[in-house]
């Protein structure tokens, strides 16, 4: 077998890598955890009944950086470092946190510079906005503050919904899924590799979080997630204009990546929204007004809420797909927020009828 057909390998190798490393990690991450008094305690808003390690994002980052540079080694990329870099901010920020909690601002900070370091050195960055609002390349400065700020979104949309089992781990599988099936197309290598040493590492994850969760992913391992999702929707974008022959035209490409990542996305602009001029208080301030909680209210276990949001999600990106080719994309992109709006109110709008019919769960 020569080199070539043996690095044609990497990308299997890195999916099965990651899931072997995360999956054999975490029992002695709980173990540990128990040892050393390292758990979360249910209260008011969490209702789990046991104790339960936060440190999930340990095995999962453990298990996707691993993956992710044994099996690059043969390739090359100007954001490579920078984005190893990042992580490893973020993930020591968040364990931090995990361990001894963070107020926001120091938190933000932490993501402020890994967000930084891969847009303004490994240039990730949103380019162009592909004419919509009349608006196309964006000026350097421009691009540079928005894809902070999109990082910046993104990573505090996965840590925002990580508020039960299985969730954040069920969309970080979609994302990095999808994502995979491009960069495949694309003939990206690298961000390839990347996406399927994701997916290795949440699918792991979920076999010990999702039924019965024995352990979390915590904000080390959430904040990871929501940053690699919004690298790799960037990166996606930046491929697919710079490819020579694309099934998305490049607006489209955008509205695509928006319903990849809608869920986490739409649901947290719903609760800051509320949060803030309805509730009158912090966008960081806990509560259960979340789409997620609401599902749970109305009967539904955890895992049966978090494939719910998952087959909505999926539903939500086939129906972009299938579209693109004969909707144009303003209007799609305008039939996708209105479809995700009226899929919200469904549980709230189910929740207000059993109460009124003295069916609602108590607590």
């Amino acid at each position: 077998m020569t080199i070539a057909q043996t690095y044609a390998y990497a990308p299997l190798v890195a999916l099965l890598l990651a899931f072997a490393i995360t999956y054999f990690s975490i029992p002695a991450i709980i173990r540990l955890s128990l040892v050393k008094k390292l758990y979360d305690l249910p209260d008011a808003r969490k209702k789990h009944a046991a104790r339960i390690s936060p440190l999930g994002g340990m095995a999962i980052f453990g298990g996707m950086i691993i993956s992710f540079v044994f099996c690059t080694a043969h390739l090359a990329n100007p954001a490579l470092n920078s984005v190893l870099v990042a992580l490893f901010i973020l993930f020591i920020t968040g364990v931090k946190d995990d361990l001894y909690p963070l107020v926001p601002y120091k938190k933000l900070i932490g993501q402020v510079l890994a967000s930084a370091i891969v847009v303004i050195q490994g240039n990730v960055r949103l380019e162009s906005f592909y004419g919509i609002a009349g608006v196309n390349e964006l000026p350097y400065a421009v691009s540079l503050i928005l894809s902070i700020v999109f990082f910046l979104g993104i990573i505090n949309s996965f840590n925002f919904i990580d508020g039960i089992n299985g969730l954040s781990s069920s969309l970080g599988i979609l994302a990095s899924g999808v994502y995979a099936l491009w960069f495949l197309y694309l003939q990206e290598p690298l961000f390839l590799i990347l996406s399927l040493s994701i997916l290795g590492s949440q699918l792991a994850f979920l076999r010990y979080n999702l039924w019965k969760a024995k352990i979390f992913m915590g904000d080390s391992g959430s904040m990871i997630l929501g940053f690699l999702a919004a690298l790799l929707t960037i990166y996606f974008l930046q491929a697919n204009e710079q490819a020579e022959v694309v099934v998305l035209r490049k607006i489209d490409a955008m509205v695509f990546a928006f319903s990849v990542i809608i869920i986490p996305v739409f649901d947290t602009a719903r609760v800051i929204f509320i949060r803030l001029f309805i509730l009158k208080r912090s966008p960081f301030t806990a509560d259960r007004n979340h789409i997620h909680h609401a599902l749970l209210d109305i009967g539904l276990s955890h895992a049966q809420a978090s494939l719910s949001l998952l087959g909505v999600n999926v539903l939500l990106v086939l129906f972009t797909f299938l579209l693109n080719p004969v909707i144009r994309a303003s209007l799609l992109f305008t039939l996708l927020i209105i479809l995700a709006l009226g899929l919200s109110q469904i549980p709230f709008f189910i929740k207000k009828a059993q109460k009124k019919r003295g069916q609602y769960p108590s607590g």
